[in-house]
Protein backbone atom coordinates (compact mmCIF):
# COMPACT_ATOMS: atom_id res chain seq x y z
CA UNK A 1 0.00 0.00 0.00
CA UNK A 2 1.26 3.43 -0.92
CA UNK A 3 0.04 6.54 0.90
CA UNK A 4 0.22 9.94 -0.75
CA UNK A 5 -1.31 13.39 -0.39
CA UNK A 6 -4.72 13.68 -1.97
CA UNK A 7 -5.13 16.24 -4.74
CA UNK A 8 -8.03 17.82 -6.59
CA UNK A 9 -7.42 15.22 -9.35
CA UNK A 10 -8.68 12.59 -6.86
CA UNK A 11 -12.05 14.32 -6.34
CA UNK A 12 -14.19 12.18 -8.66
CA UNK A 13 -12.77 8.88 -7.39
CA UNK A 14 -13.15 9.91 -3.74
CA UNK A 15 -16.72 11.13 -4.36
CA UNK A 16 -17.70 7.84 -6.01
CA UNK A 17 -16.12 5.86 -3.19
CA UNK A 18 -17.85 8.02 -0.57
CA UNK A 19 -21.19 7.27 -2.23
CA UNK A 20 -20.55 3.51 -2.22
CA UNK A 21 -19.51 3.44 1.43
CA UNK A 22 -21.81 5.82 3.30
CA UNK A 23 -25.58 6.21 3.50
CA UNK A 24 -25.17 9.97 3.94
CA UNK A 25 -22.07 10.75 1.87
CA UNK A 26 -20.22 14.04 1.88
CA UNK A 27 -21.23 16.33 -0.97
CA UNK A 28 -18.97 16.92 -3.95
CA UNK A 29 -18.55 20.50 -2.70
CA UNK A 30 -17.45 19.37 0.79
CA UNK A 31 -14.85 16.99 -0.61
CA UNK A 32 -13.63 19.60 -3.10
CA UNK A 33 -13.27 22.16 -0.28
CA UNK A 34 -11.18 19.72 1.79
CA UNK A 35 -8.94 18.91 -1.16
CA UNK A 36 -8.38 22.63 -1.84
CA UNK A 37 -7.58 23.38 1.77
CA UNK A 38 -3.83 23.83 2.23
CA UNK A 39 -3.40 25.17 5.74
CA UNK A 40 -3.98 22.98 8.76
CA UNK A 41 -5.20 19.98 6.83
CA UNK A 42 -4.00 16.48 6.07
CA UNK A 43 -5.67 14.81 3.11
CA UNK A 44 -4.31 11.42 2.06
CA UNK A 45 -5.19 8.54 -0.23
CA UNK A 46 -4.19 4.89 -0.04
CA UNK A 47 -3.24 3.26 -3.33
CA UNK A 48 -2.67 -0.33 -4.42
CA UNK A 49 -1.47 -1.06 -7.91
CA UNK A 50 -1.93 2.67 -8.68
CA UNK A 51 -5.63 2.48 -7.76
CA UNK A 52 -7.10 4.53 -4.93
CA UNK A 53 -8.63 2.19 -2.35
CA UNK A 54 -9.11 4.62 0.56
CA UNK A 55 -8.88 8.19 1.74
CA UNK A 56 -8.35 10.22 4.91
CA UNK A 57 -9.18 13.84 5.84
CA UNK A 58 -8.07 15.62 9.03
CA UNK A 59 -7.61 19.13 10.40
CA UNK A 60 -4.50 20.02 12.38
CA UNK A 61 -4.89 22.63 15.12
CA UNK A 62 -1.87 23.34 17.33
CA UNK A 63 -1.34 20.08 19.24
CA UNK A 64 -4.70 18.60 18.22
CA UNK A 65 -5.67 16.58 15.19
CA UNK A 66 -9.33 16.17 14.28
CA UNK A 67 -10.06 13.25 11.97
CA UNK A 68 -12.93 14.15 9.68
CA UNK A 69 -13.18 11.05 7.51
CA UNK A 70 -11.37 7.80 6.87
CA UNK A 71 -12.65 5.17 4.49
CA UNK A 72 -11.64 2.08 2.54
CA UNK A 73 -13.57 1.22 -0.63
CA UNK A 74 -16.17 -1.52 -0.26
CA UNK A 75 -14.32 -4.21 -2.26
CA UNK A 76 -11.21 -3.76 -0.05
CA UNK A 77 -12.98 -3.80 3.33
CA UNK A 78 -12.54 -6.62 5.89
CA UNK A 79 -9.11 -7.54 4.50
CA UNK A 80 -6.89 -5.56 6.88
CA UNK A 81 -6.33 -2.60 4.55
CA UNK A 82 -8.18 -0.14 6.78
CA UNK A 83 -6.14 -1.21 9.79
CA UNK A 84 -2.89 -0.95 7.80
CA UNK A 85 -3.86 2.47 6.38
CA UNK A 86 -4.80 3.84 9.81
CA UNK A 87 -1.66 2.41 11.45
CA UNK A 88 0.60 4.06 8.89
CA UNK A 89 -1.23 7.39 9.24
CA UNK A 90 -0.92 7.32 13.04
CA UNK A 91 2.76 6.36 12.94
CA UNK A 92 3.86 8.69 10.14
CA UNK A 93 1.56 11.73 10.28
CA UNK A 94 -0.25 12.04 13.62
CA UNK A 95 2.33 11.32 16.31
CA UNK A 96 2.68 14.90 17.58
CA UNK A 97 -0.70 15.72 19.08
CA UNK A 98 -3.91 14.48 20.61
CA UNK A 99 -6.06 12.84 17.91
CA UNK A 100 -9.85 13.27 18.09
CA UNK A 101 -12.64 11.69 16.06
CA UNK A 102 -16.35 11.00 16.08
CA UNK A 103 -17.81 7.65 15.15
CA UNK A 104 -21.39 6.40 14.91
CA UNK A 105 -22.40 4.77 18.17
CA UNK A 106 -23.57 1.69 16.25
CA UNK A 107 -20.31 1.28 14.29
CA UNK A 108 -18.81 -1.37 16.55
CA UNK A 109 -16.09 -2.52 14.12
CA UNK A 110 -14.74 1.04 13.84
CA UNK A 111 -14.99 1.67 17.60
CA UNK A 112 -13.09 -1.56 18.29
CA UNK A 113 -10.44 -0.61 15.72
CA UNK A 114 -9.93 2.77 17.40
CA UNK A 115 -9.82 1.20 20.87
CA UNK A 116 -7.15 -1.23 19.65
CA UNK A 117 -5.09 1.76 18.48
CA UNK A 118 -5.21 3.32 21.94
CA UNK A 119 -8.19 5.66 21.56
CA UNK A 120 -10.57 6.11 24.47
CA UNK A 121 -14.22 7.10 24.52
CA UNK A 122 -14.60 10.51 26.16
CA UNK A 123 -18.11 11.75 25.36
CA UNK A 124 -21.27 11.41 23.26
CA UNK A 125 -22.60 13.96 20.75
CA UNK A 126 -26.34 13.45 20.64
CA UNK A 127 -28.04 13.32 17.23
CA UNK A 128 -24.74 14.23 15.56
CA UNK A 129 -25.33 12.46 12.26
CA UNK A 130 -27.89 13.34 9.57
CA UNK A 131 -29.90 10.21 10.42
CA UNK A 132 -30.15 11.32 14.07
CA UNK A 133 -27.68 8.79 15.42
CA UNK A 134 -25.37 9.75 18.27
CA UNK A 135 -21.61 9.98 17.84
CA UNK A 136 -19.01 8.64 20.24
CA UNK A 137 -16.17 11.14 20.67
CA UNK A 138 -12.83 9.40 20.99
CA UNK A 139 -9.28 10.61 21.63
CA UNK A 140 -5.80 9.19 21.43
CA UNK A 141 -3.61 11.29 23.66
CA UNK A 142 -0.10 12.20 22.60
CA UNK A 143 1.23 11.63 26.10
CA UNK A 144 0.01 9.49 28.94
CA UNK A 145 0.53 11.05 32.32
CA UNK A 146 1.11 8.88 35.37
CA UNK A 147 -1.30 8.87 38.25
CA UNK A 148 -0.13 9.95 41.66
CA UNK A 149 -1.02 7.38 44.32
Amino acid sequence: MKIRKATSKDLVLIQKMEGRIFNNPWSNKSIRNELKRDRNSLNLVAEMDQKIIGYFFAHLLDNEIHILNIAIDVTYQHQGYGKQFFKEILENYLQYGDVYLEVKQSNFPAINLYLNFGFEEIDIREAYYADGEDAVIMVKREKTYGLVS
